[in-house]
């Protein structure tokens, strides 16, 4: 008996008789032909579900593509403009420039091109959060070491800013991807910098919070309003007057993609004209004796 749709056979309903021999009566028929066809129902309705989730993963694709080609490819004029601009300049027969404004034409080429290179590290780790193939390579590290390490890296992004660490001691190792995190804290520190004025302090801090460990980042920036703090987490999400700082709007994604990956959660805490605190925690998955 077959199990069809409206334009195609889906399938077959095999039915073997009884040990006794007894034939099939119209009401045993009935019966079938009944069950056949809410079968066929409920298998076309499994399709067409199938068909919308494909439908809407395609969609999804092409708009992450469409935001990702919109937004960098407004991004890459600002450092590109500005390497074309030195390497013009110190290659004008025309001019011929002291060692002084030689090595800042490089200074500038060596910046835009670290700046570059950020951003397309921050797409790749988007397309691999988004893609679903992000792995973390954990061991067993020292957050406190981490906290330093980042806090040595932003210190040149932040000279005109009082860069503090706060760590609580005696932290238990704990097991994670220590370039996904550190690039989860070098991220909020450099969100800090951008937002913050100069002269005001950013606090880098780690502490034991039950059975996990919390890092956060802490500004004294102007702060998100409480009708924006849902939504900064999103790709390509920008706060009102984030526009007048350069950006892609992926990084806190990126932030939350790590988290994530490692069992732990991301939230901001934020009052306008008091500052951003964002937390993140990794949990404890068994404790080490660091003094053996």
């Amino acid at each position: 008996m077959p199990i069809a749709s409206a334009d195609r056979a889906i399938g077959v309903l095999e039915v073997t008789g009884n040990r006794d021999g007894v034939r099939l009566g119209a009401d045993d028929e009935q019966v079938l032909v009944s069950f056949a066809n809410q079968a066929a129902l409920a298998l076309e309705r499994v399709r067409l579900a199938e068909d919308a989730a494909r439908a809407a993963a395609l969609a999804q694709s092409d708009e992450l593509k469409s935001a990702l080609l919109a937004a960098v490819s407004h991004e890459l004029r600002t450092p590109l403009a500005a390497i074309k601009a030195s390497v013009t300049s110190l290659i004008d027969p025309t001019v011929e420039w002291d060692d002084a404004a030689q090595s800042e034409f490089l200074q500038a080429i060596n910046e835009e091109t670290d700046r570059l290179t950020r951003m397309l590290s921050n797409l790749l780790d988007l397309s691999r959060i988004e893609g679903g193939a992000l792995k973390p390579e954990k061991e067993w590290y020292d957050v406190a070491e981490l906290v330093v390490d980042v806090a040595h890296r932003l210190a040149s992004l932040a000279v005109r800013y009082r860069l503090t660490t706060e760590v609580e001691p005696d932290l238990p190792v704990v097991h994670f991807d220590y370039v996904q995190i550190a690039q989860v804290m070098m991220n909020l520190g450099e969100n800090a910098v951008k937002y913050t004025l100069p002269g005001t302090e950013i606090v880098l801090s780690a502490r034991r919070v039950h059975n996990s460990v919390e890092l956060a980042v802490r500004d004294r920036g102007p702060g998100i309003p409480a009708s924006r703090l849902p939504h900064i987490f999103n790709r390509f999400y920008r706060a009102d007057g984030a526009g007048r700082v350069a950006g892609t709007g992926i990084g806190l994604a990126i932030c939350k993609g790590f988290v994530e990956a490692h069992g732990g959660r991301i939230h901001a805490e934020s009052r306008e004209g008091s500052g951003t605190t964002i937390r993140f925690s990794l949990p404890i998955e068994h404790e080490v004796d660091r003094s053996s």
